[in-house]
């Protein structure tokens, strides 16, 4: 079935193959703490996926439901970046990442510079299903 909302995985890898090793900047905010400094094709990548059907809305409960003990830990992300051939999976741990930046300040910042959303995002479109999304 064809995708109703769908997300431009070829353009946003090129740009997140620009990110990597790249530093994001933190600046002091009206609060005197520092905060990164996000360019915005960040958000708009950001926007476009929560507004695909690749967004996990979810995500809290499909994690549970795939035994992932929390806290998830980077090293626990890089490794299904790595390893993981899990969509539901993948998708959880991605709408995750975006939706926790507000807990974790940096943790887009992180994700970005390591490549670790990159390589999320390749995952999840090599191992997205022929028939999703399922209705």
């Amino acid at each position: 079935m064809a995708q109703l909302h769908d997300f431009d995985f070829a353009t946003w890898d090129h740009y997140l193959q620009q990110q990597i090793g790249k530093t994001i900047p933190w600046h002091a905010g009206a609060d005197h703490l520092d905060h990164p400094l996000y360019d915005s094709e960040l958000f708009k990548m950001l926007h476009e996926f929560k507004g695909s059907d690749f967004y996990d809305a979810k995500f809290q409960r499909t994690l549970m439901q795939k035994e992932l003990a929390t806290p998830i830990t980077e090293s626990d992300i890089i490794d299904i970046a790595n390893d993981s051939n899990d969509f539901f999976k993948l998708r959880a741990i991605i709408s995750m990442i975006i939706e926790n930046e507000k807990f974790f300040e940096g943790m887009w910042a992180a994700m970005l510079e390591k490549g670790i959303l990159k390589k999320l995002l390749q995952r999840l479109h090599q191992t997205t299903p022929s028939d999703f999304p399922i209705w």
